[in-house]
């Protein structure tokens, strides 16, 4: 900890000069290994891709956290992390051109809770200080890399999102209350207007996320519930125009320890989602629209079970899960997809801060409109397996 604590501090005095703040940290993660993946659709050839990959069983990251106490028990703190790519060196997908694109908050906690402001991860995901789905609700959270997690039959989550307000109230009893606000989603996406420019923040011409949920925890039981929802922009010229109404997704899961093994149980019901599913082209098409060029998403529910299986030293995992999605508000035949996966993996602790890991997973994708553009039905197999550092 105090090397840590010195390294911060030059790193704080390379950005700031004489930039401190009372109990700096350090840390991070770099997770690099292999993956072989084997994909089928329909009416094409198979393909087969085997590749060095990273930020698979933890992302990669790069940090800088503290906190300062300011009297009658509150304090003051902050995050700062980056996302990177170990195998070139290069940003990560999570933060597009930002310098911290995993994490960067503002908060102040005492006895009335704990409230904060910046770029973090929504409720239903498993990133950041406020994700409370992931790893609570799954055995592999939101999936290590492309070896799908939770959200693989879910509605479009995980997400982070830019602006947002969070505030989380004391813990009673062994509940905890979380509620979000985004003023503007995603302040990269430059062109939400006509003219090509970015919308205004907290107007109807930018996305704006709410989010409602609560944790609970008594002895060997965990139980998350969340509510949220995507307040679409009006216009999108991206989107190419704008959605007929707003998402609304609802989750609910879990987990009890019975020593033995840890199970896990999960669902989510969606309406209006962007996106369903997580694994590439196994993922909902371009959204359809209506005669008015309004956007009509997907709706449909998923669920997970799961347990993690002390083993060997180490821990075995095996997930379940199936997904029913279908257009929102189309007559006639509607696109519907439904999505099976299966995953296994296993993780051992070198130390304290190393472990190796190994994972595989089957999805395949059922369409009910094989003959249009993206809807064929799809198989993939992946198998990954690497060596995760913190420090």
């Amino acid at each position: 900890m105090f090397k840590k604590t010195l390294a911060a501090a030059a790193v704080l005095g390379a950005f700031a000069g004489s930039a401190f703040a009372a109990d700096v940290t350090l840390y991070g993660v770099i997770d690099t290994g292999f993956s072989y993946a084997h994909s089928k659709t329909d009416g094409s050839p198979a393909t087969d891709k085997f590749q060095m990959k990273t930020g698979q069983q933890a992302g990669n990251r790069f940090g800088l956290k503290g906190t300062e106490e300011i009297g009658n028990g509150t304090k003051v703190g902050f995050v700062l992390e980056n996302g990177f790519d170990a195998d070139d060196g290069t940003f990560d997908a999570n933060g597009d051109s930002r310098i911290f694109g995993r994490e960067a908050l503002l908060f102040v906690e005492g006895s009335f809770g704990h409230l904060g402001f910046g770029r973090d991860g929504q409720l239903a995901g498993g990133a950041g200080s406020y994700g409370i789905a992931g790893s609570n609700i799954h055995p592999f959270s939101t999936g290590w890399g492309t070896v799908g997690g939770y959200n693989t039959v879910f509605g479009a989550t995980a997400a982070r999102f830019d602006n947002l307000i969070t505030y989380k109230t004391p813990t009673f009893a062994g509940f905890t209350v979380f509620a979000q606000y985004s003023m503007d989603g995603d302040t990269q996406d430059k062109a939400t207007l006509s003219t090509g420019e970015h919308g205004t923040e907290n107007k109807s011409t930018v996305n704006r996320y709410y989010g409602l949920g609560a944790k609970y925890k008594a002895g060997a039981a965990e139980v998350v519930a969340i509510v949220d929802s995507i307040n679409y922009a009006s216009f999108n010229v991206n989107a190419g125009k704008h959605y007929a109404d707003d998402s609304l997704s609802v989750t609910l899961g879990g987990n009890y320890n019975f020593g033995v093994a840890k199970l896990y149980m999960n669902g989510q019901y969606f309406d209006n989602a962007a996106s369903m599913g997580k694994k590439n082209a196994l993922q909902w098409p371009a959204s359809s629209k209506n005669a008015k060029g309004e956007m009509y998403g997907v709706d449909g529910y998923g669920f997970n079970i799961g347990a993690d299986v002390p083993a060997l030293g180490g821990t075995a995992k095996v997930a379940f899960g199936y997904g029913h999605g279908e257009q929102d508000v189309v007559s006639g035949d509607k696109l519907e997809l439904d999505t099976y996966i299966g995953t296994v993996g296993y993780i051992y602790n070198l130390s304290k801060r190393t472990a190796v890991y190994a994972a595989a997973d089957y999805i395949y994708g059922d369409y009910n409109k094989a003959a249009e553009a993206n809807t064929k039905d799809q198989k993939v197999t992946e198998v990954i397996f690497g060596m995760t550092h913190k420090f």
